[in-house]
């Protein structure tokens, strides 16, 4: 029994010496080789994270990919200089330790143009470094002045960095670059790095736009940090200096190049300024391969102080309305494309149809009219009899193959670990009618054929329309990225070019380029005769559609077209939404000054 007993003895202590063995060398790979690995789910090594625990830090820079122009120039990421505060544990709290330093309080306070109650109260507000906001909710941008100034005073505590601002601090019609807002669901599903130190900040995600649909390609790798380390009661240790942690990867952050010309996207927001456009949106497209060059949406917003429940920021250029007029575009190619109206095919206006209480613009009526005369004019009459000889599926595969009643943004699949990629968010196909009209109920297919009734169109869509027929019927797909680089300027994704056909098919060349030609009339002979002062030669089509807002009638005023006709380079749409009816025409008005910029700074 004694001998079992020692037995048993040895054979435990053997058993504890190989655990103990086990965690020895365990704890050693660990301490001399785990210790410098990336930690995973993380950018950083298993040393730095156990570092960083002990850290409080400020925000410089989050990381997040930036977003130009065309031709280069910043969208977003504007670096400026704020002042960080590093509050000291409890030494501002001594009255002796106040009353030696109240000169150079204040000293500092008039630099920052403020009080020093203030001042003191926003420097002690907790343990962690912080950017002075003078009581907002942004860092304060400082100017030279005060830069220059504060790196004289050297004050201890209080010091000059570069901050990464996102926006310009202005209201823009640039809705479709989105906004930045904390999504904890999101980024508690992707993000591991917002916890490497305990910050008194929340990194942000797109909510809205290409910040939105672009997300998980411009989030990065990881914020820039300032950091003061800590006790283990958390309040800071003067003795250690503040130190600087950023990402280590020579990839990140990717930059976003848009298809946008930011000239033309500032020339076209001022004219939709000084034109007192209230709502509506404003779109140019490159001739060439219905590239975005200016998408503009009135009201504008503020992207750096968005509130969802205000619908500013959503982008009205993707949102369909009621065409009116400009539908007709498509009702004249159904018909010359069905033949069931001939060229020379004469229609009476009178004024009044007398039927489902429709009447043409013009009170007495143009008269005997042929198709091409009553396209140039926008007759009513004209199109309503040309109604009586289509059916609703004609003008529903004709608008289809016109790129209408669908989405025809550019998208791609399986591109970038995303299942579809697109460029435009919450974008809007529009229809010809609802599911409740009956294919057989002719005051509905009347009502369409001159864009009311249910008919829905966005800008981006009226603006392709125009595109399409200048492609002799073939839909391009319009773009608002062209390629995505690399921070080192490598290109990791190019989006080129494609169009977006249609299964009903498309138009003829023949049918876009009578089109094309009866859009010169309407300027030449028709309702647009106040373009012949522009400087270039242009062509389009005009549209008013009744809508009711609240109760109370209003219109739609549209006018889409191009130019020079002799060699187009632009398409643009122009919507002004909710015009109290009578007065003059304003969106011909903003077509006019916006060919006119586009003439001069061509």
């Amino acid at each position: 029994m004694h001998v079992q007993l020692k037995r048993r003895i040895y054979v435990g202590c053997v058993f504890l010496t190989f655990i103990f063995a086990i965690l020895i060398l365990r704890l050693g790979w660990i301490q001399m080789i785990q210790v410098n690995r990336v930690m995973p789910g993380f950018q950083r090594t298993v040393r730095e994270m156990s570092v960083l625990q002990r850290e409080r830090g400020v925000m410089l820079d989050p990381g997040r990919g930036q977003i130009t122009d065309r031709k280069g120039k910043s969208l977003t990421g504007n670096l400026q200089w704020g002042l960080v505060l590093f509050p000291h544990s409890g030494q501002r709290n001594d009255q002796s330790m106040m009353n030696t330093t109240n000169v150079r309080w204040k000293q500092l306070a008039a630099i920052l143009h403020t009080d020093t109650t203030r001042l003191m109260k926003e420097w002690e507000q907790g343990y962690a470094p912080h950017f002075w906001t003078a009581g907002t909710h942004q860092p304060m941008v400082l100017d030279k002045v005060q830069v220059a100034k504060l790196r004289e005073f050297e004050e201890d505590g209080a010091s000059v960095y570069p901050v990464m601002s996102r926006y310009e601090k202005r209201r823009t019609g640039m809705q479709w670059l989105g906004y930045l807002a904390e999504q904890p669901e999101v980024l508690s599903v992707r993000d591991h790095h917002t916890d490497e130190v305990k910050q008194p900040f929340a990194l942000k995600s797109g909510a809205a736009g290409l910040e939105r649909t672009l997300d998980s390609l411009l989030m990065g790798m990881g914020p820039t940090l300032l950091t003061r380390t800590v006790s283990g009661s958390g309040e800071v240790i003067p003795e250690y200096q503040p130190r600087v942690i950023a990402p280590r990867n020579s990839h990140y952050p990717l930059k976003v190049e848009t298809t946008v010309d930011a000239d033309i996207q500032l020339g076209v927001e001022r004219i939709a300024e000084e034109s007192g456009m209230e709502e509506g949106a404003i779109v140019v497209l490159d001739t060439t391969n219905a590239d975005v060059r200016g998408m503009v949406s009135v009201p504008f917003y503020d992207p750096q102080h968005v509130d969802p429940a205000n619908s500013s920021w959503a982008n009205r250029a993707v949102q369909s309305a009621v065409p009116g007029s400009i539908f007709k575009i498509v009702t004249a190619a159904a018909a010359l494309e069905s033949q069931a109206v001939s060229t020379k095919d004469t229609f009476h206006c009178g004024g009044e149809w007398g039927k489902y209480g429709l009447s043409c613009w013009k009170e007495h009526g143009h008269g005997d009219l042929k198709l091409e005369q009553g396209f140039a004019e926008s007759c009513n009459i004209v199109f309503a009899e040309t109604a009586r000889r289509l059916s609703m599926e004609q003008l529903e595969r004709t608008a289809d193959a016109l790129g209408l009643a669908r989405t025809i943004g550019w998208e791609g699949k399986n591109m970038a670990g995303m299942p579809v990629l697109r460029h435009f968010d919450h974008e809007d196909a529009g229809r010809v009618r609802t599911s409740a009209v009956s294919s057989e109920d002719e005051g509905a297919r009347v009502q369409t054929a001159i864009g009311q009734r249910d008919t829905r169109v966005s800008p981006l869509q009226a603006a392709n329309l125009i595109v399409t027929l200048l492609h002799d019927g073939n839909v391009q797909a319009p773009r608002l990225v062209q390629r995505i680089r690399y921070a080192d300027g490598d290109v990791m994704l190019e989006m080129p070019s494609h169009q977006s056909p249609s299964e009903a098919g498309q138009i003829s060349p023949a049918t876009s380029h009578q089109l094309l030609r009866w859009m010169r009339e309407v300027v030449t002979d028709g309702t647009g005769k106040t373009l012949q002062r522009a400087r270039w030669h242009v062509a389009g089509k005009s549209g008013t559609a009744q809508v009711e807002q609240n109760g109370r009638k209003r219109n739609h005023q549209w006018f889409i077209g191009y130019g020079p006709i002799e060699q187009p380079r632009y398409a643009v749409a122009v919507v002004v939404q909710n015009v109290t009816p009578g007065g003059h025409h304003q969106a011909t008005d903003i077509f006019r000054r916006v060919m006119d910029y586009l003439a001069e700074s061509s």
